[in-house]
């Protein structure tokens, strides 16, 4: 069976997801919820999906939510030039509502896939509009890092594509590299510091800390569209995998709810924790004060101060 995934974002990230399912024949049918005044801008994309077997597309002004099982809401503003995360989910927060609140309204009850930025806030407001369960909730988070880091890491160290798990938790604007818990094969990677038979030591540690931390990283589309097309296999190619995207979960020092990235077991039926994440001491307390920066976040949303006429 193909599933309906529908999608709402800006053009140019909706573009890239296109190209990449249709080269990929993504075994989902991709529905645009696009304007009247720029459905016609997709139409050479729906002219080039008919050459896939099993992918299809289309863009519908007014598309039926209660048929679809997915729905992915990517940025819907331009992102501020001065990277003002708080001047974004302002602009965003009055869209972000009236879409979920219409697709609900519609009969979906389906899973939600946050693609944008402030995920970690969205997940948890999209939980709390929509009253789907949290297992269905899931953003992109850091998943777009934690695949560069693993990836950094094989290129040095000359292993195969499945020799390397490295972890990129909390955010994807405020992240912390889990260097405590990554493994190269058998063994954490801070075990190889010591090996002098193995070209990898502090600073190439730091270099890929450095990349990681980039700032475009957090908005670079095609690394998003990536990740954007792991979720999707997961829930429609019978490619389960466990990775850092952003779920609902408790904050650690309080009973609130906040969206954090961390590895969880992302699968046909959402996503699911497998287990607690130990992180080493130092690692736990840059986590907790994360989660204490969403939670802050949470509150100023609860409280009005983002709406658009505070």
């Amino acid at each position: 069976m193909i599933n309906t995934v529908i999608i709402r974002g800006l053009f140019e990230f909706v573009q890239q997801l296109i190209l990449v399912a249709i080269a990929k024949d993504l075994p989902v049918k991709l529905v645009v919820a696009t304007g009247a005044d720029e459905a016609p801008r997709y139409q050479a994309l729906v002219t080039a999906s008919l050459t896939c077997r099993q992918f299809t597309l289309a863009a519908q002004v007014k598309p039926d939510y209660s048929q679809a099982d997915s729905l992915i809401i990517g940025n819907l503003v331009p992102l501020a030039m001065d990277r003002d995360a708080n001047g974004d989910l302002k602009a965003t927060l009055p869209l972000f509502r009236a879409f979920v609140n219409d697709a609900m309204g519609a009969g979906f009850n389906g899973k939600i896939i946050l693609a944008g930025s402030n995920d970690a806030v969205l997940s948890v407001l999209a939980a709390r509009f929509s009253g789907i369960d949290h297992s269905k909730v899931v953003g992109l988070g850091t998943l777009p890092q934690s695949r560069l880091l693993e990836q950094l890491l094989r290129q040095q160290l000359s292993v195969g594509p499945t020799d390397v798990r490295a972890f990129v938790v909390g955010t994807a604007a405020a992240h912390l590299i889990s260097w405590s818990r990554s493994y190269i094969g058998p063994a954490p990677v801070m075990t190889y510091l010591a090996n002098q038979d193995i070209s990898f030591g502090m600073d190439e540690m730091s270099a890929a800390t450095e990349q990681i931390d980039d700032p475009t990283i957090v908005t670079n589309q095609t690394l998003s569209v990536l990740a954007l097309v792991q979720v999707l296999n997961a829930f429609y190619a019978q490619s389960p995998f466990i990775g850092t995207v952003t779920n609902i979960q408790t904050s650690v020092d309080e009973d609130q709810l906040v969206g954090l990235s961390s590895p969880v077991l992302i699968s046909a039926n959402g996503i699911k924790r497998m287990a607690d994440m130990v992180l080493s001491d130092e690692e736990q307390k840059e986590y907790a004060e994360i989660a204490g920066q969403v939670r802050e976040e949470l509150d100023r949303v609860a409280a009005g101060e983002l709406d658009e006429d505070a």
